[in-house]
């Protein structure tokens, strides 16, 4: 199917009148327009819009000669419905492919808007594009967040080794002071305990009294 709603109302059936509905025909009138709520007609369709599309059956009580077809241009408020797809289903193709011809139609025969598999797949496509949008769009944001983030800590750091006080005549307890030091490899500040530094690969930057 596609990533595409399509129209879809209550209770809509009528019949095909003034001609009928060939084989080959792309476009039929029926004896009354589709509307969303029994006066107001839907929206109009047009063939670059899918979203305006609406699926129909034809005959549908006829395990025969009932088809799916799907209407791409219609005015709204109108009884003509033109730019028909046939036999979307494929159910009279080999392969079960779209076919430009379907079943000829008489005068008369009932025309459904009813609930086909063709809505829920549509909409089964639809979610599963968002779904894939949307985990590129986490998979993106946790990069660039990962990526901002670092920056900053990065940038933290250097603030805090630019901006602190100077430490000169103070006098710290190996066993119960700390110091934060800042980690080159790591690009961030740490806080570990006087006693436990190796002097010779580190630089302190802070000395808090414990």
């Amino acid at each position: 199917m596609a990533n595409r709603a399509t129209q879809i109302v209550n209770f809509y059936e009528t019949t095909i009148t003034n001609s009928d509905f060939s084989a080959g025909a792309t476009s039929f009138t029926v004896q009354t327009a589709p509307t969303t709520n029994g006066a107001a007609g839907i929206t109009s369709a047009t063939t670059g819009n899918e979203d305006t599309w609406l699926y129909l059956v034809i005959d549908p009580d006829s395990s025969s000669n009932r088809e799916i077809v799907v209407v791409k241009t219609h005015t709204s408020g109108s009884t003509t419905f033109s730019d028909v797809q046939r036999d979307y289903d494929g159910r009279r193709q080999a392969g079960g492919a779209p076919a430009a011809t379907g079943i000829a139609h008489g005068i008369g025969t009932t025309v459904r808007l009813a609930v086909l598999a063709q809505h829920i797949q549509d909409q089964n496509d639809r979610v599963a594009t968002n779904i894939t949008s949307l985990n590129t769009a986490i998979t993106n944001f946790n990069t660039n967040g990962n990526a901002a983030i670092a920056a900053i800590n990065a940038s933290s750091s250097n603030a805090m080794m630019t901006n602190a006080a100077s430490g000169a005549g103070l006098t710290i307890d190996n066993a119960a002071d700390y110091v934060l030091v800042y980690d080159n490899s790591a690009t961030a500040a740490k806080k570990v305990m006087v006693g436990a530094l190796p002097f010779s690969s580190v630089g302190l930057v802070l000395a808090l009294g414990g």
